[in-house]
Formats: C-alpha cells, sequence, structure tokens
C-alpha cells in the first residue's frame, strides 16, 4: 500500500511539471499558439515570458502587436501569487536634486480660458494683465527652469527589498549613458520591504543623456529586471503620493514582482515606449520628450497631504507632473482591495492621466452625439461625430500611442517646464479655408456654406461684420452650453474655385511659454479643453444640404507639418459636375435577408441623342453607416457595373472595419458613369424617417 502511494505522488509530481498552473495563451495570426505563458500588454508589443521560471527575468520574446490574433487570454490562479521564500532588491525610483520648478498650480484661466502665469509662485514678476499674457519669459526670469553646465546634480537610488526573505549586501554601479562613473557595496543586509539610499553626484551636461543604476547580486531573487532601473535626464519628473498602507506586497504583478513600485514604476517606462512609437510625417523618429518616476511620497491621508506635501515653501512644486492615489472611505474600511486583473494586467488609465499632467487634453470632448437642430434631410437624424482617430491614448486610453497633434506639442516644448493644458491648441494657420469640391474632385461654385459652432450662442438679429465675402454674426462664447450654435456663425458663399475663407475672428491674445500664440482665427477664443474648438459647416446647393465637420485637430497637425501660413480642409460632396452623365432614376433598396440588400434603378432619359456628355459607360453603387458628418463617415463605393445592368445585390458584412458609434444607420445610393469615368450626382435610395426604422 506504501509504495503504491509513492507511486500516485510521483505521478501527481510529474503531472505538474508537465502541466503548470493556469496561465496566460497568445495565438499569433499565422496560427502559432503559445499557451501556458505569461503576458504584458505594452500597447504596441507583448511581452511575453513562456515559463514560470522566466518571470521577472529579462527572458522574455517580445511579439509585435501586428502579428497577435487579438483577444489574448489571460488567466492567473493562487499559484501565481505564492510567496517565495527570497529576497527581491528593486529600485524604486532615482531621485533627481536640485529640482527645477514646474509650473502646475501656476497658471491661471479666465472665463474664456485663457492660460496665464499667475499663480502663488512667490518669484513671479506681475507684469498686469495684458504683459502676463503676452510676456511669459519676463513673468518666469527669476526661476530656474533649466540646469546649466557644471550644475551639481545629485541622484539618488531608492532601493527596497520587496521580496519575502533578507537579501544580502550586494554591489552597485552607476552610469552615465551606459559608461560606468562611480561603483560601490552596500555591506548590510537588507530585511523585507526595508529601504535602502544610494546617492552619486554629478557636474550637469547638455545634451540627451541617461543615468542607470545596477544591482550586482549573486543571491536568488523573485526578479532580475528591477535590479537596473534607466531614466533619461532630459526627461519630465513625475512624483507619486500614496497611502503608505496602500501599497500592496501581497499580490505579483505584471512584472513578475510583490510591489506596487515595480508596477507603476513600469507604466511611466511604458510612456517612453509609446513616445519613441507615436511617429507620423510631423514627427517621423517619434516624440523627443521623456518621462521618469522622480519620487514617490508614502504619507498617511494622500486626500489632505498630497499638495502641502508637493509645494515647497516658495509656492512652487518642484515637479512636472504629480499624480494621487486618493482613498475613498470605503477603500479604507476594506484595506484597499486590488482587482485581481489589476495586477497582470497594464493600467492604461494611468498614462491616459500621467499625460494630462504634461499637457494634453482628452480628444473624446470632440465626439458630439448631435442635436435636433441640425438633422439629416433625408430621415431627420441628428448629425453626429466622433474624433477623427478615436483609437489614441487621449481619447481612447491604451492600448495606443498619442496622437500627431500631441506629439508636435511634447517635440517643440520637450524642455520647457510643465503646467499649462492643451494651449497647443492654439496651432492654427494663419489663414484656413474650405474648398469644396464635387464627386468627381472639381471645384463646386456658389455653394451656400453655414458654420455653426459649439459652446457659442449667436445673435441671429445682431449686426453681422464681413471679411472676403463671408458674414460673421455676434456671438456670447460663455452663453452657449456644450451644444452647437442653433443659428451659424458665419455664412458665406463658395468661389469659382469652390473656395471659401474662414475669416480670423477677435480673440484675448495670449502667448504661452511653450511658443503657441492665441491669435486671431477661425475659432474666435481657442479653448484649452477643446469644447469651443469645433464646427460643422452645412454646405448647400441643388437643395441638397450636406454637413462636415471642423475640427481643431486637423488645424493643429497642419500647422505641425509646418503649413503655418495656409491649411486648406477639403469637402467632398454628392454633387454633380458640369460635365458629369445624367443620373440614374429611381433607385430603390429592398431587404433581401439580414445580410443582403438589392438596390434596383433604372437608366437615365436619353435628351440628346449622340450626346457624349450623356453617355453612360456603367454606373456604381454606394454605401455609407452611421450619422456622422460626409467627412467622418464618407460614401464608400460597393460595386461598378456595366450599362445594361440596373440592380445589385450587396452583401451587408463585407465594409470597412470603422467606428459606427452612434448609429448603423445604412444609406445606398448609385451614380451613372460616364466617358473617362466622369460621374453623375449620387442619386441616393428613399429613407424612413429616423425613428421609424429603416
Amino acid at each position: 500500500m506504501k509504495i503504491w502511494l509513492a507511486v500516485v505522488s510521483a505521478i501527481l509530481v510529474c503531472l505538474v511539471s508537465l502541466y503548470p498552473a493556469c496561465a496566460d495563451t497568445i495565438t499569433l495570426k499565422d496560427g502559432t499558439v503559445i499557451s501556458n505563458c505569461y503576458v504584458r500588454d505594452e500597447g504596441i508589443r507583448f511581452l511575453v515570458w513562456e515559463k514560470m521560471e522566466d518571470v521577472g527575468t529579462p527572458k522574455m520574446r517580445i511579439i509585435p502587436r501586428s502579428l497577435v490574433k487579438e483577444p489574448i487570454e489571460q488567466k492567473r490562479d493562487e499559484s501565481w501569487d505564492k510567496h517565495p521564500n527570497l529576497p527581491d532588491l528593486t529600485i524604486a525610483f532615482i531621485e533627481m536634486t536640485p529640482k527645477l520648478a514646474g509650473l502646475h498650480w501656476q497658471i491661471s484661466y479666465d472665463e474664456l480660458n485663457t492660460p496665464t502665469i499667475k499663480g502663488a509662485g512667490k518669484t513671479l514678476i506681475d507684469l498686469g494683465d495684458e504683459g502676463n499674457r503676452m510676456k511669459p519669459e519676463e513673468v518666469v526670469k527669476n526661476l530656474k527652469l533649466k540646469y546649466n553646465p557644471g550644475d551639481e546634480i545629485t541622484f539618488t537610488a531608492n532601493v527596497r527589498n520587496v521580496g519575502f526573505a533578507d537579501a544580502k549586501p550586494f554591489e552597485y554601479v552607476w552610469m552615465i549613458d551606459g559608461k560606468e562613473m562611480s561603483k560601490g557595496k552596500y555591506s548590510k543586509p537588507v530585511k523585507e520591504l526595508e529601504w535602502v539610499k544610494l546617492p552619486f553626484k554629478w557636474k550637469w551636461q547638455d545634451g540627451m543623456h541617461t543615468v542607470t543604476f545596477k544591482i550586482t547580486t549573486v543571491q536568488p531573487e523573485i526578479a532580475t529586471i528591477n535590479n537596473e532601473a534607466t531614466d533619461p535626464l532630459w526627461g519630465w519628473g513625475f512624483t507619486f503620493v500614496i497611502n503608505k498602507k496602500r501599497t500592496w506586497h501581497d499580490k505579483r504583478n505584471a512584472c513578475g514582482t510583490f510591489c506596487f513600485e515595480d508596477y507603476y514604476r513600469w507604466h511611466v517606462n511604458l510612456m517612453n515606449v509609446l513616445f519613441e512609437a507615436t511617429k507620423f510625417p510631423s514627427c517621423p523618429d517619434g516624440v523627443k520628450a521623456r518621462v521618469r518616476l522622480d519620487r514617490i511620497i508614502y504619507c498617511d491621508d494622500p486626500n489632505t497631504e498630497a499638495m502641502k506635501l508637493c509645494t515647497a515653501p516658495d509656492g512652487f512644486g518642484y515637479l512636472q507632473g504629480m499624480w494621487t492615489w486618493t482613498d475613498s472611505k470605503e477603500e479604507i474600511e476594506k484595506n484597499w482591495p486590488v482587482w485581481d486583473g489589476a495586477r497582470y494586467s497594464t493600467e492604461w488609465s494611468l498614462p491616459h492621466e500621467l499625460a494630462h499632467q504634461l499637457g494634453i487634453p482628452d480628444w473624446y470632448v470632440q465626439d458630439n452625439g448631435g442635436s435636433k437642430d441640425h438633422v439629416w434631410a433625408d430621415n431627420g437624424e441628428p448629425v453626429c461625430h466622433m474624433m477623427s482617430h478615436p483609437l489614441t491614448m487621449q481619447h481612447s486610453h491604451g492600448p495606443f500611442p498619442w496622437t500627431e497633434a500631441d506629439a508636435g506639442y511634447w517635440n517643440q516644448s520637450w524642455d520647457k517646464p510643465r503646467g499649462y493644458y492643451g494651449d497647443y491648441l492654439f496651432a492654427v494657420p494663419d489663414e484656413n479655408f474650405i474648398r469644396v469640391v464635387d464627386v468627381n474632385g472639381l471645384p463646386v461654385p456658389d455653394a451656400k456654406v453655414e458654420i455653426f459652432q459649439r459652446a457659442v450662442s449667436v445673435d441671429p438679429n445682431g449686426t453681422p461684420t464681413e471679411d472676403h465675402g463671408v458674414k460673421i454674426y455676434p456671438v456670447d462664447e460663455l452663453a452657449g452650453g456644450n451644444d452647437l450654435s442653433k443659428y451659424p456663425v458665419m455664412v458665406g458663399m463658395t468661389d469659382k474655385d469652390g473656395m471659401l475663407r474662414l475669416p480670423n475672428r477677435p480673440v484675448r491674445e495670449v502667448i504661452t511659454l511653450n511658443g503657441f500664440h492665441r491669435k486671431p482665427n477661425p475659432f474666435g477664443n481657442i479653448d484649452c479643453v477643446g469644447v469651443r474648438d469645433q464646427m460643422l459647416a452645412k454646405v448647400t446647393k441643388f437643395d441638397n444640404p450636406c454637413y462636415y465637420w471642423i475640427e481643431m485637430y486637423n488645424f493643429n497637425v497642419a500647422w505641425f507639418r509646418g503649413q503655418k501660413d495656409k491649411f486648406v480642409t477639403v469637402f467632398k460632396t454628392p454633387y454633380r459636375s458640369e460635365s458629369s452623365p445624367l443620373p440614374p432614376r429611381d433607385v430603390r433598396v429592398e431587404q433581401i435577408d439580414s445580410t443582403h440588400v438589392k438596390v434596383t434603378w433604372k437608366a437615365p432619359e436619353v435628351i440628346r441623342e449622340q450626346q457624349y456628355l450623356d453617355k453612360v459607360i456603367g454606373y456604381r453603387v454606394y454605401r455609407r453607416i452611421d450619422t456622422m458628418g460626409l467627412n467622418d463617415r464618407p460614401w464608400f463605393a460597393v460595386a461598378t457595373v456595366n450599362p445594361d445592368t440596373t440592380e445589385c445585390v450587396i452583401d451587408l458584412t463585407q465594409k470597412p472595419m470603422d467606428n459606427y458609434y452612434y448609429s448603423n444607420t445604412e444609406r445606398y445610393a448609385v451614380t451613372s458613369l460616364g466617358e473617362l469615368s466622369m460621374e453623375s450626382e449620387l442619386v441616393q435610395a428613399p429613407m424612413k424617417p429616423f425613428g421609424l426604422g429603416q
């Protein structure tokens, strides 16, 4: 009996080793399946430990996100949180002193959201209202905002044993740009959760340098990836503030360690990974700016102590960003429970929130659910809008990099203190135009253009001014709430080239220390949060009104791409050209089943025999989804057929995989194709009124 039990026990041990504890599965698009692994999501890539003994070490696969079939499957059980009887030395943060002042809490915003340096800082110079707005360099000239060559900098490595056994003495080395500058040995054991501070002095040098602190120990540890930390010296320094009782130690995190510090330091490093990946035409090398974790403040009551602990006697915060884990009554009573998924997943909200500390507003402010005052003529559905590029960090959090406008902002101000919010929205070209084109891309002259603006109230009976033939109506920029104006702010007609110049409206001017100037522009007093920075254009010709959104983001991107003098926004309409063939007649749509519709039409009536402009060589069938503007979700072609065909069955499952957020409203239209593929206007199938289905 004893022999039999021994055999069974041996078999069970073997089975446990063959089939590891609950772990992750990641499937690649080529069909490869990596199971029983441990995955970290870094947005542009996945870091994969293929076995448990590799967790917490540099032995990981780096797999680009584009190769992965999502979603991945993440599973952990109690074995993930088992406490090894080992130490774990980590570098929680490297603090730099002396610190440079930031401008957080020093920027005042008036009722028009005009950012002015006018805070509690004792060394700020008060130049009066206009001087403070227009001469920020003078206001802060007594403030040290950058290091000079030769300044003595002290780096302090804050080392902590976050394991479950005493750590033996260890050796360490300091490096600048990867070159050894100093080394030493800490000769005492380090108890569980004990701190060790190890300083190093260095003379400041201009340029983009890095500092590295590396621990060397022969003692086995829970993890080794936290034995080395490298910080960019030009990076903006964050300060974290947290209740000392909240810093969990019982759960294993995504880094493979058992501490708060590694997990959240990783998120700061992750921001730098995504900075480098934020590459666009105006920033082919990504974002030049970097961030670093400068210090963590542990306190008894972050709700009341955070600001006091982060504000120096001179009134300044010597930090470039701050994040406080505030405590709710429920969290305190329940001893700060940690959601299981948070242990091993990425907390995408944190890079998003920290980017606010660096001046980036929420791009989802540009989303607009529409109103009863602006509806589509065919079915009465409100005209809605979603920000042009919603799958970005400041719109939808991770796992995405930032936008091109965000990158442009940081690249222009990487060496400036943080404190402003959204001032790069002021980056608008000097002259701005709308160009209206038809279905063939040719100019549409004499089209009426009405411009409505969000969060302003227009007086339709007020006396308008005029600029280049465009009427500008008086507005109240404080009385509009959050909705689009009922009446147009501007009204004009396109010229022979389909162009309309957007007038520059008067503003309360301001120049920020980052170099952005709110000067006269089509939006008026640009709002740093973004609410007033959106307009809707109603373009009308042939009694067919079409709607297009005018979003600040596109003006900012044009400016960062070098179009600082002139920017043209093109609106493509469904209108005909002068040389278009005659349009099809009696366009209809009928539902065949849940995934198919049939579009039918009749050939155009022959008016001029043997007239080449009237010759139809085929038809093109179009489809449109959602209720957003025509420049948000435009018509897309689904078929091109010969001139004898007058019907087309559409497979509804075949469509661009876009974000159809507001509705699944379907529209269908047909054009005639003339010689040289010149198209007629789009003739749309009738719609049922909004709310009654299609």
